[in-house]
């Protein structure tokens, strides 16, 4: 017992912790069928935060699979990253069967084609057993069956069973995804899972190559628009400049699309597959969701992706022309066209492009790629760090501590070492909050803010007067 007085301290709001901004989600192929058994995933959210994890969950980088080479970009290009992978390539709907084909062994081996998932291997009516009378080995180009036992190796033909992967199958369905009766995601719909699995918030999305297809763009783009996220979008290969222009409006190839929170960058570029030892014309998605992470981390949320070098970029499906100070040149005209391209700059690969997919049907302040993603940020930060707010009482007292709260932040957003806006306020309008809108338990909270601006076009005014002569002449 206690005869006496006793003070409890209640706990005050905690500051605002700013959104995530870091947490990249990857939409790919994988080569499952090379995988051991417990790293094959399809359509669940997978957490990539090394190099060892890629060669886990991604297998090896093969050249029609996307995933290993994404998941390698943007480590490379963010200088390491928190990536969450969904694999979309089902080796129960994704495949061709061969049946009952009759093989020959050469110095007791038998090459087949690639991409195996299952084989059955026999010698006459005995089935072979695979550690016993066979060893399978793949490297996803060519399968080579090693012969084991002595009736295997004396058996002058075989006939062998077996499933290979078809990518040709892999649709745009199996991107845009379903929701089962069951509530079971997959494809894009599945990114929703990130946050109840893991407790991250996504904010990058990338379906590498297949996000030049419409439907799975604007799925992708639905998504983005659902949780704040910036989508970076793809072009067909092969695309010219003059098609994608066209394309943005009505023409054979379809890039239209309006969404803020989408970019998109065209030609392809050359990477190098360090597995395959060449290099390749891969996607750019991968390299502009390593590089916005390198700029979160480096600079801030405010820093426009635009004039940004790449590392890993070793060359381009074709030469983007670029002039620095002349209007009429290929990258003015996609970059007009709200598509973002990568010039060649004394030697550097540079991304250029200012504007989001709005542009130009839209031409206002949010066309601007990195006005939009301190949007998402800033409105992601103050519904996250409000959610304790849910459940409270309505009093005076508390929506000062709310505004007050929001406000703070604001100040902090715009400190000038490392400012993401101009300025912003969050204030109390009581027209918003009529006494019949707070008797069915609801408050509005306006505030308002301006990002920064960015440099797209940068004008000089030079003289030559001539009054300078005499200036340094009689001096």
């Amino acid at each position: 017992m206690l005869h006496g007085i006793i003070t409890e301290q209640k706990e005050s709001k905690s500051p605002l912790e700013d959104a995530q901004t870091n947490i990249v989600c990857v939409l790919g192929t994988v080569p499952t069928f090379l995988l051991g058994k417990d790293f094959k995933t399809l359509n669940t959210p997978i957490p990539i935060r090394n190099y060892g994890d890629i060669a886990n969950y991604a297998g090896v980088n093969l050249k029609e699979y996307t995933m290993y080479d994404a998941l390698e970009t943007i480590m490379d290009e963010s200088g390491g990253a928190t990536i969450y992978m969904i694999n979309v390539f089902d080796e129960e709907k994704h495949k061709v069967s061969v049946s009952q084909k009759s093989v020959s062994a050469t110095s007791n081996m038998i090459e087949l084609e690639g991409g195996i998932i299952s084989l059955t291997l026999k010698n006459g009516d005995s089935v072979g057993v695979e550690g016993s009378d066979y060893e399978l080995i793949q490297d996803g180009n060519i399968c080579k069956i090693i012969l084991l036992s002595d009736s295997f190796k004396s058996a002058g033909n075989l006939t062998c069973s077996y499933d290979r992967a078809d990518l040709t199958k892999v649709t745009a369905a199996d991107f845009v995804g379903t929701v089962g009766n069951d509530g079971t995601k997959s494809g894009a719909k599945a990114i929703v899972n990130v946050s109840q699995l893991y407790g991250d918030d996504v904010n990058i999305i990338i379906a590498p190559s297949y996000s030049s297809i419409p439907a799975v763009r604007s799925a992708l783009c639905g998504i983005a628009e659902e949780i704040k996220a910036r989508v970076y979008v793809d072009v067909p290969q092969g695309t010219s400049v003059n098609a994608a222009v066209q394309g943005r409006i009505a023409g054979d190839v379809d890039l239209k699309c309006s969404s803020r929170n989408c970019y998109m960058a065209m030609p392809w570029v050359k990477r190098y597959n360090s597995y395959l030892d060449e290099t390749l014309l891969r996607p750019i998605s991968p390299v502009l969701a390593g590089l916005r992470v390198k700029l979160n981390k480096t600079r801030n949320i405010a820093k426009s992706i635009d004039n940004t070098k790449s590392s890993t970029i070793k060359g381009l499906e074709f030469p983007v022309e670029f002039v620095l100070n002349k209007e009429n040149t290929e990258s003015n005209a996609l970059n007009g066209a709200g598509i973002a391209t990568v010039i060649n700059y004394k030697g550097t690969y540079r991304i250029w492009g200012v504007r989001n997919c709005s542009y130009p049907s839209s031409t206002d302040f949010k066309t601007c790629d990195s006005v939009v993603d301190v949007a998402n940020f800033i409105e992601k930060t103050i519904e996250q760090g409000s959610f304790e707010c849910v459940g409270e009482n309505i009093t005076k007292s508390f929506i000062d501590a709310i505004i007050e709260q929001i406000n703070a932040k604001f100040n902090t957003w715009r400190n000038p070492e490392d400012a993401i806006i101009y300025d912003g306020r969050a204030y109390y309008d009581e027209s918003l909050n009529p006494a019949e809108e707070l008797a069915k338990f609801k408050l509005k909270i306006p505030y308002e803010f301006c990002p920064l601006s960015t440099i797209e076009q940068l004008t000089y005014r030079s003289f030559v007067n001539i009054n300078i002569m005499n200036k340094a002449l009689n001096e």
